[in-house]
């Protein structure tokens, strides 16, 4: 399995949600970099990474928290769905 393929869901086609996870997921190993150099460039180091840590990953635990639960239900609904589609349908008399 690569990458592109776990970005992908039931139906063969990429998924907004999985695709933002996983953009979030590479955003909070590059912008704390990016930032500590920026803040080195233009204020001769004084990025408080400590204050920052502290504050970013509750937000991106928020978001992936939705995310995966947005996901998650998603997946549960088109699997009920393609179950229920499955079952011979009732007929008006009461027998299945």
């Amino acid at each position: 399995m690569n990458i592109l393929n776990a970005l992908k869901g039931i139906s063969g086609e990429f998924e907004i949600g999985r695709v933002l996870l996983a953009s979030g997921g590479a955003a909070a190993i590059i912008t704390p970099i990016a930032f500590q150099a920026a803040d080195m460039i233009w204020h001769s180091a004084r990025f408080d990474v400590t204050a920052w840590c502290l504050a970013y990953p509750g937000g991106l635990a928020a978001i992936s928290g939705f995310g995966v639960f947005s996901i998650g239900n998603k997946d549960k609904a088109v699997a009920a769905a393609r179950q229920t589609q499955a079952q011979p349908p009732l007929d008006d008399k009461g027998g299945a």
